[in-house]
């Protein structure tokens, strides 16, 4: 590890600032041990523990056999490059932060380019007339110019099928393209918050456990590929563009979700993708509820598809004004399922 130039920190400070007081992206009160902010990139050589202000400048990867420890209320800085970075899990992840330190991990934005002050002579409309001079003299002002964070400013991490166990709790990933990338069953994510990524979370072939998150305004809340089964219960979905897709073969259970107001479909399967969705609030999303498959059990599914708020959906064939050629429909609810989501003492 190495500790950054004051320029660095001068814009890590200035992108938490910005970012602060856009919502609580970066908690500057909310941060672990250090006091320094280091700079990392490359393989890790050995188990590491971060704690505090990372700022990583290219991939980070943690090799079979290596643990990457990252404690409470860190927060992992990525700037964005033109082949943007990521954390490549082989070993062993564990990012446990707390309801009061949660680990942020996100963009920094474009860096701050300063323009000099110059002066530049420039012919006078007026020039030789009157008393006045043949040129003047032109000054330009300085200014700081910057782009703030965005999705697919970094990779995202990337949890490969070799890692053993990798646990995230009480995390916040942001900006990046894929929030985590799961291809490994031993790996579990609670209570996390994903937010403005392209895809918040993305399953290939794995069969993680995922419970009690939020996942809102990223472009896919939750991607499956492959023959993804994962356990998918107790989250919150909403004010995404799609709340969760399912492709290839998948067959994920959805089981105790709250999935709201997403601008296009809540569940959209493709191919021969067939999950079990069973006791869900599905409410209010722009699109369809459920679209082109899976299996519906104990939902509450209404307003979806501009049926109107006090629109309560009670078919039971495969094809109805809120889903669209699902696999089955069983049991519809007339109330919402009061398990439904996040519990609030999660966050």
């Amino acid at each position: 590890m190495k500790i950054v130039t004051l320029k660095t920190i001068f814009i890590f400070a200035w992108t938490c600032c910005y970012f602060g007081c856009q919502g609580g992206a970066w908690n500057l009160d909310s941060v672990g041990g250090g006091s320094e902010i280091v700079e990392k990139s490359g393989e890790l050589t050995e188990n590491e523990v971060w704690d505090g202000r990372i700022y990583v400048t290219g991939t980070v990867i943690v090799p079979e056999g290596i643990t990457l420890t990252i404690r409470s209320g860190s927060i992992i800085g990525f700037e964005p490059l033109e082949t943007p970075s990521q954390i490549l899990v082989r070993g062993e992840l564990y990012a446990e932060g707390s309801p009061a330190l949660m680990i942020v991990f996100g963009s920094l934005g474009t860096q701050p380019t300063e323009q000099q002050e110059t002066e530049t002579p420039a012919t006078s409309p007026l020039a030789g007339g009157y008393g006045f001079p043949q040129t003047r003299t032109v000054t330009q002002s300085t200014t700081m110019t910057a782009a703030p964070p965005k999705a697919g400013d970094w990779q995202g991490i990337r949890v490969e099928s070799q890692s053993p166990n990798s646990r995230l709790t009480y995390c916040r990933i942001q900006h990046a393209t894929a929030g985590i990338t799961i291809g490994t069953d031993a790996t579990q994510i609670e209570r996390c918050l994903f937010s403005m990524n392209n895809i918040g979370v993305l399953c290939e072939n794995a069969n993680p456990t995922i419970t009690n998150s939020e996942f809102n305004r990223n472009g896919t809340g939750l991607q499956l590929r492959g023959s993804a089964a994962p356990e998918v219960e107790h989250n919150a979905f909403a004010a995404n563009e799609y709340g969760i897709i399912c492709e290839d073969d998948s067959r994920p259970r959805i089981v105790y979700n709250e999935i709201r107001a997403n601008y296009q479909h809540a569940i959209v399967c493709y191919s021969t993708a067939s999950p079990e969705i069973v006791s869900n609030n599905i409410t209010m999303n722009v699109g369809w509820a459920v679209y082109d498959g899976g299996r519906l059990r104990d939902n509450y599914i209404s307003g979806n598809k501009q049926a109107g708020p006090n629109v309560t959906e009670l078919s039971i064939g495969m094809q109805s004004n809120q889903f669209y050629s699902v696999d089955e429909t069983l049991d519809p609810r007339t109330t919402p399922v009061p398990e439904a989501g996040v519990p609030r003492e999660n966050f």
